[in-house]
Order: structure tokens, then sequence, then C-alpha cells
């Protein structure tokens, strides 16, 4: 996280517009001291870099819905998912609308589907509910990002069969080094990290995208940025892992 906070500060002094997204299952870590933790100490990581969403996945679900409630409160950020429900109510908010240079950006959350029921929680079938949110959400959003851990092959149902996305951020499979762009579709799918167990973090997807006034996407480009010693160790990163060592 030190480094990835880094990264972002000189994003965010280079660019006057910057959305800083995690696509999911990053609470649920085998790693010190997130795991200890019980998240607690990435949701701190992550208000300190200034996220402005985050999807559930399904590896964040398993830390059940008190915990899950508890990192929502911890927080200054919204934790998304259209399509999961935990007694019969939705458990998180299904998206957010944020206003950027004069557009209205929709980021909506989807969480993949898990095969039994997991403390308790529903998680529906992605797609309808994006079709269901999607169509919502036109008449009020210029631009509309789907925030996704849901799989490749829902990925491409996604683009196919949802009217009016713009942008899908996923975060389930490996990804190759540039944006994937759809042209039938007209929608941009952005690489991301691939965590694995003692490897998450170590890299970081940036995306530099161009609209026009109608919320057009008119240009891109992206990369993965690989976290090495080049980038130095946020000082308010360490300061705040140094805390969790006194603990």
């Amino acid at each position: 996280m030190a480094r990835r906070a880094t990264l972002v500060k000189q994003e965010r002094a280079a660019a006057a517009h910057v959305l800083l997204l995690d696509a999911g299952d990053s609470l649920n870590s085998n790693q010190w001291p997130a795991q200890q933790s019980q998240g607690k100490a990435v949701v701190e990581a992550m208000n300190l870099m200034g996220y402005d969403a985050m999807a559930l996945g399904e590896g964040d679900l398993q830390l059940g819905p008190e915990v899950l409630r508890q990192r929502m409160a911890d927080a200054t950020f919204p934790f998304l998912s259209a399509n999961v429900e935990w007694g019969g109510e939705p458990f998180a908010q299904p998206y957010v609308i944020k206003k950027m240079d004069g557009h209205r950006v929709a980021i909506v959350g989807l969480t993949g589907m898990v095969s039994n029921a997991l403390h308790g929680f529903q998680v529906g079938d992605p797609l309808a509910a994006a079709q269901a949110v999607v169509a919502e959400l036109r008449p009020q959003a210029d631009i509309i990002i789907l925030l996704v851990h849901v799989g490749q092959a829902m990925e491409q149902r996604l683009l196919q069969e949802v009217e009016g996305i713009d942008i899908i951020v996923g975060g389930t499979q490996p990804r190759t080094a540039s944006a994937l762009w759809d042209e039938s579709a007209g929608v941009l799918i952005l690489p991301s990290e691939h965590p694995s167990p003692g490897h998450a973090g170590r890299l970081i997807g940036v995306a530099r995208l161009s609209f026009d006034g109608s919320g057009r996407l008119t240009g891109h480009q992206s990369q993965m940025v690989s976290l090495t010693p080049d980038f130095t160790d946020d000082l308010e990163q360490m300061m705040l892992l140094q805390r969790y060592k006194q603990q």
C-alpha cells in the first residue's frame, strides 16, 4: 500500500480529475495486518489514499455481515454491490454518482455469484442487476462505469447484453497490459491486478481517458504499473503500518 499511495499522489498531481477504484476481494486477506484486523487496516490505508469506491467481492463476503458493516462504517468511501442482499434487503448501496469536470459519472458495483449461501448473503444474477440499474441510471448519468468482481465470461455478457455501459473495471482474472476496446458494444474494459496470496498490491492499473462534452469516450491509454522499489514508501502509510506493529 505504501508504494501504491506514492503512485496515487503522483497521478493526482498530474491530473485534475482522478478516480481511484477497487474491484473487490481486498479486505479478506491472508496477510498481516489485514488478516488480524479483519480488513480494518486495509480500509484505513484506502481512506488515506482517498479511494472513491470499492466493489464487494465474493471473498469480502467471507468476513460476514457484522464485520463488513463495521468496515463500511470505517470507510470514507462507499462499498458497492447492486446484487448482494442479506435478510432480504440490499446489503450495500448499488451505485454512486460523482460529478467530475461537468460530467455525472455513475459507478455501479457488481458481485460474482457464489455456489451456496455464505453467512446468509444472497447474491443475485449480476446481469439482471446490471440491466435494471443501468436502465435507471441512463437518464441521470453521462458516463456509466461497472466496477465488478464477476469473472471474464460474465464481463463479456455484460458488455454485450447491457446497453449504456461505457467502462468495465474488473478484478477476477489476469489482464492484458492495456485496455480492451469492444468496438461493437462501445465498451472499454480496463486492466486490473489479479491478486494472489502474498502477491496482491504489487501492480496497479492506470488509465487515462478522454471524453467529449456529451460523455462519449474519445481516447484512452492504460497500463499495468509494477510497484517496484523505484516508488518510495509513502510516509502516511508507513506510519499506519507502524501503528499496527505496536498493537
